[in-house]
Order: structure tokens, then C-alpha cells, then sequence
């Protein structure tokens, strides 16, 4: 029964990214976190209907506790229910993307972090932590390119930053709430329900704690949002912020997570928003332009039908809106997920390795796998799929922290 359960999860993914070993790998583990979702569904009394989206970017997570949970990185999580889902792991990452009024020195901006670091900053009484040179974090330097740009950029300025934060102030105990992460807070623990699945438990919050857990995140997302204008303009001073937004995060409710990408509201006729898309470091990033995206078309092209009809997901799914942040994990030492092996809730995927003289590796988790970041295929998936336009393209001159 188990496995008709995890097949019935697995039609609820829908990935719509580049088609590598990162995203096959995310694709292999996330039916189990989605059949999770699914039978708290039912036991709360809700439709378990459950799905993902996977963005251009789509790719694993590298936080071990989320992986181990059943989910991936680089898409848009939704379900129905008064429930919240802690094991996603939402904490209001995100990127901003400013105009400079010339081109910062580095050492200047060197000596700008030097102090941060030694001297600190706080904001509403709360000591900063720098985490501007930690895991992927970074802050790029940046000139509009001399190439055509399909837009003006914003205030026609030349020289732009864009910054990836998110900062661990409020991910345990907090007094603005109980925490973001069930594993850092003891209050959150203890508000939550530990649900137990055929594949392993799941933590929620259901009802009033969940809605009272949403209004302490949005406090948090805004706090996010402060900080990371405040840091900017301790490294550049005069700034003018073109766009501060999560990619990692509840921006439209407690049931819809967007983990690694943009999710966005857009009118038929209006003017989509403007986001950063950041690649690997030596290419140049972009500012996108999102449009209402996965038109019914795309969706036939990408074989969605007939699952969209079974379960009936046509209309969420087409009002997504969605765009990639990044270029997300590859391992180019792998083809595929030759096959996953399941014992006791726990899971080991075996990978097939892209040499034919090396034996398949088996992992519980991918966080300590050699990885690179995937380059212009991710831009390019993106207008193949018509999901937005890059309007202007910013050449890196250099980078903090990476």
C-alpha cells in the first residue's frame, strides 16, 4: 500500500528544470517528503493534494535535516489544509539587488566588512551575524554590460550589487517568536505535532498555532528584508534598492513554501516583477523580468496533462508564477539515480557515476558530494519555458564572500 501511496506522490511533481544529475536526484527524493504531506493530509481530514513545482534551478538541498525530511530545492511547495509544514525549513532567504552611484573599490568594501566583522551591527536591539562569506552566500560587484540590453536599467545606472543573505537571528528561540527551525527552537518543538508516516515523521502546526507561527515568520521575513538593506549600505553607503526579495520562504501563506526560487502574483496584463538570477561565478548575472508563466501550452509540452486532469491540480499549478534565483547544484561525476533503496523510513540513493570504470556510490545524503553550479542552461530553460526574460545583463567585476 505504501508504495501505491509514494507512486501517487510522485505524479504530484511536476519538474520543469534542467534535466541533470542535481535535478534527477531532487526529483528522487522529493516523492517521499510530497507522500508525507499527503498522509498528514488525510489524517487532519484534508484532500491530500499536496505537489511541487520544480523551477529551472530545481536541484537538492544541502541541509542535511530537509533532505532526510523527503524534500529538495528550487521550487514551489503547496497544499491544502490549516497546517504548516516545519520540515521545509522556510527561514526568508533571499537576494538584493541595489544601484550604485559608481564603482565601489574593492579594498574599500574589503575594509567596509572588515569592520562589520570586528566591530558588528545590530538592528532592533539584535545583534547582527554576518553571513556574507558563509556556505553560498555572497555579495557581487557588478557593471552593466556594454552588450544590448532589452531594458534601461533601473535609474539607468552603471554599476549595481546584489547580494545573497539571510542570516540565522530568529531560526531558534527569539523574542519576537518561537523560531524558525524546529531543530534550533524548543519553543517551536514543543508547539508543534510530530506526525508519524510510513515514511518517516513529519512536524506540523495545525490551526491557530500554525496561523500565530505565519505572523511571527512575516515579522522575521521583515526583519530579513531590513537587514540586508542594512548591510548593504554598510558596505557601499549611498544605495538605491532595486529589488529585496525571498527566495526561500512563505511570501503568499503557511501553505505555499517557495524554496530556492521567486513566486510571485501577476495580472494577465500587467508588468511582471523584476528579480536577480545569479549563476556560477564566473558568468554574468541578470536582472528577469517575470511574466505569468506555465501557460497551458508549456504545460502540454512538458507532459503535465493527463496528471494535472487525475488529481486536478490544473488551475494551481497554471498560477504559480515562478522564476529561478540561481543555477542550482550539479555533479557532473553523476548520470542518474540508478536506484533508491529504502529500509526502516531511511533512504540511500545509489548513483551512477558518469564513468563506466567507477562503481555506483551510495549516499544518505548529498551534503558532502563535490558539486559545481550549472551555468547558461538555467537562463536558457527559463525562456525556453517563456517563464520570464532576461532585461538587462550586469558583468561580475568581483565578488565577497564566494
Amino acid at each position: 500500500m505504501s508504495k501505491e501511496l509514494l507512486e501517487r506522490a510522485r505524479e504530484h511533481v511536476f519538474m520543469a528544470g534542467v534535466d541533470d544529475s542535481g535535478a534527477r536526484l531532487c526529483e528522487a527524493n522529493l516523492p517521499y517528503g510530497i507522500a508525507k504531506i499527503h498522509h498528514v493530509q488525510k489524517q487532519l481530514g484534508y484532500d491530500p493534494d499536496a505537489s511541487f513545482v520544480g523551477s529551472p534551478d530545481c536541484t537538492i538541498t544541502r541541509n542535511t535535516r530537509r533532505w532526510q525530511q523527503g524534500f529538495g530545492y528550487g521550487g514551489v511547495y503547496q497544499w491544502s489544509g490549516e497546517f504548516a509544514v516545519l520540515d521545509i525549513k522556510t527561514n526568508a532567504c533571499g537576494m538584493i539587488v541595489g544601484a550604485l552611484p559608481n564603482h565601489p573599490e574593492h579594498e574599500d568594501v574589503l575594509e567596509r566588512l572588515r569592520v562589520l566583522e570586528r566591530d558588528g551591527l545590530s538592528l532592533d536591539g539584535v545583534e547582527i551575524d554576518n553571513d556574507l562569506t558563509e556556505s553560498n552566500h555572497f555579495v557581487d560587484i557588478l557593471e552593466v554590460s556594454s552588450d544590448e540590453q532589452i531594458e534601461t536599467p533601473p535609474g539607468e545606472a552603471k554599476h549595481f550589487f546584489i547580494m545573497h543573505s539571510s542570516g540565522h537571528e530568529h531560526r531558534a528561540n527569539t523574542p519576537l517568536g518561537p523560531g524558525l527551525y524546529y531543530d534550533e527552537s524548543q519553543d517551536l518543538l514543543d508547539m508543534a505535532t510530530k506526525i508519524d508516516t510510513p515514511w518517516g515523521s513529519l512536524s506540523v502546526l495545525e490551526g491557530k498555532r500554525a496561523q500565530e507561527w505565519y505572523e511571527f515568520y512575516k515579522k522575521a521575513e521583515d526583519f530579513v528584508f531590513r537587514r540586508r538593506e542594512l548591510l548593504a549600505r554598510h558596505l557601499f553607503g549611498e544605495v538605491d534598492i532595486t529589488i529585496n526579495a525571498t527566495h526561500q520562504g512563505l511570501v503568499r501563506g503557511y501553505n505555499q513554501a517557495n524554496m530556492g526560487c521567486y513566486h510571485y502574483d501577476m495580472d494577465d496584463d500587467a508588468l511582471g516583477p523584476l528579480f536577480p538570477l545569479t549563476l556560477s561565478p564566473d558568468l554574468p548575472c541578470y536582472l528577469v523580468r517575470g511574466k505569468r508563466n506555465l501557460r497551458d501550452e508549456v504545460m502540454s509540452e512538458l507532459g503535465w496533462d493527463d496528471r494535472l486532469e487525475r488529481h486536478g491540480l490544473r488551475q494551481r499549478i497554471a498560477n504559480t508564477n515562478f522564476l529561478p534565483h540561481g543555477g542550482g547544484y550539479r555533479y557532473e561525476q553523476f548520470t542518474k539515480v540508478a536506484k533508491v533503496h529504502e529500509s526502516a523510513g531511511n533512504r540511500v540513493f545509489e548513483l551512477q557515476s558518469s564513468d563506466s570504470a567507477i562503481e555506483n556510490q551510495r549516499i544518505d545524503t548529498p551534503r558532502g558530494l563535490p558539486y559545481t553550479y550549472r551555468g547558461m542552461e538555467v537562463k536558457e530553460r527559463m525562456a525556453e519555458l517563456d517563464l520570464g526574460q532576461a532585461v538587462v545583463k550586469l558583468d561580475l567585476r568581483y565578488v565577497l564572500g564566494r
